[in-house]
């Protein structure tokens, strides 16, 4: 005899009509069952459903008997029989296979490092703390992780979670987000990696150097590539993927996304459409001189950098730059030089944004690296303007 809620497989031991303990041979408080060896199960009644959860000892079956019964007096009851079920690794990998399609460089890359922890993936919903996120970050440091690889996971876990209750209405706290777990410092460091405009022994520049090693590669296109990203400032796969419909040269415009029709900041082109920036003056001579090299018209759906395979392509300048002996230089950085030599002509940050398509002032500063001599001249300029140095000069030659 089970008892009132009995059920196949209770062991409830009767004595005198009522529900014993066999370690004990007390009888249990109501709403508890003995199940097997240190297995106790309470049950409650909480708005029609049946809340069960099973315990080693009887004291603490009854323990959260009473703090259940007190939520649900107080309205502050959440039942986590669900996030029992959820782990950790389960939600992080729905998030990857449901929000990162287009993600491929994080879904292979940073979302199995997290799901290989020896201890996140496993952790429950239910049991899921800040301890473990704190645990998490802690052992990626230690195994030499650089602190932007561990803030770029620590995000992505954040990520989830975040989508997860927003979107799955899983019951949870979002141990995981900045607020919560402190991120690792260095993190952040911008790139300050500008061509330098200085002039070696031979009287060439970082510049002429680059372009004369991109110029003997075996795509003619590569070094059209390199001179547009200077110009433009695009992404590189932007820039691979753009083709000749997507370019208006009379309207000074260009569309990104190629075919896919998708950039870095695609879901603001979900809301507004295709993405369409200004066509930069030097990027617009450097498309009307590539036409002039064809022997007829190209077609609208050819791209308009043949340079292959984006991957292949990254390996190749690679090597051509090393060659050239110009240390430390990314394809990216280009970007760089490019955004930085755009604000010399933009000086409103918004203008300069539209053109290089940051999603946000925050991250158009991370890429903009000015000579802090230019920015002296700029404000030497701005005092002559206005006749400050003039006046100077004037007294000084008295």
């Amino acid at each position: 005899m089970a008892g009132e809620d009995g059920e196949s497989g209770d062991q409830a031991v009767t004595g005198g009509g009522g529900n014993i303990d066999p370690a004990t041979g007390k009888a249990l408080p109501a709403g508890i069952w003995y199940r097997g060896p240190k297995q106790y199960q309470a049950r409650k009644q909480v708005d029609g459903r049946r809340i069960r959860k099973t315990f080693s000892t009887a004291a603490l079956a009854r323990r959260w008997l009473n703090e259940t019964a007190a939520k649900v007096e107080l309205s502050q009851f959440t039942d986590t029989s669900a996030l029992d079920k959820e782990t950790v690794g389960k939600v992080v990998q729905k998030y990857a296979d449901e929000c990162m399609a287009d993600r491929d460089a994080d879904r292979t890359g940073h979302i199995p490092a997290i799901l290989r922890d020896k201890e996140l993936p496993g952790v429950t919903m239910s049991k899921f703390c800040p301890a473990d996120v704190r645990g998490f970050r802690d052992r990626m440091l230690a195994a030499g992780y650089s602190p932007a690889t561990v803030v770029k996971r620590m995000n992505l876990l954040a990520s989830a979670m975040q989508h997860a209750i927003s979107e799955w209405d899983l019951p949870i706290v979002n141990h995981a987000s900045g607020r919560v777990v402190k991120r690792p410092e260095g993190a952040d460091k911008k790139r300050n990696r500008r061509l330098d405009e200085d002039a070696d022994k031979d009287g060439k520049t970082e510049f002429d150097r680059l372009i004369v090693a991109v110029s003997d590669s075996i795509y003619p296109d590569d070094v059209w590539l390199v001179r547009w990203s200077i110009e433009q400032g695009t992404r590189r796969g932007e820039a691979i993927g753009l083709r000749w419909c997507d370019v208006d040269i009379e309207r000074r415009l260009i569309k990104l996304g190629g075919e896919v029709g998708k950039t870095k900041t695609h879901k603001h082109q979900e809301e507004h459409g295709p993405e369409i920036r200004p066509l930069t003056p030097g990027a617009r001579r450097l498309l009307l001189e590539k036409l002039g090299t064809y022997p007829k018209s190209p077609k609208g759906s050819d791209k308009v950098f043949s340079v292959g395979a984006e991957a292949a392509f990254s390996v190749r300048y690679g090597r051509m730059v090393k060659r050239a002996g110009l240390h430390n230089l990314t394809f990216h950085d280009l970007r760089h030089e490019a955004t930085s030599r755009l604000a010399r002509l933009l000086p409103n940050p918004l203008d300069l944004k539209r053109v290089t398509g940051h999603r946000d002032l925050k991250s158009l500063d991370r890429y903009y690296q000015p000579v802090p001599e230019s920015i002296s001249k700029q404000i030497e300029e701005a005092e002559r303007l206005a006749g400050i140095i003039a006046d100077e000069e004037d007294d000084d030659g008295e």
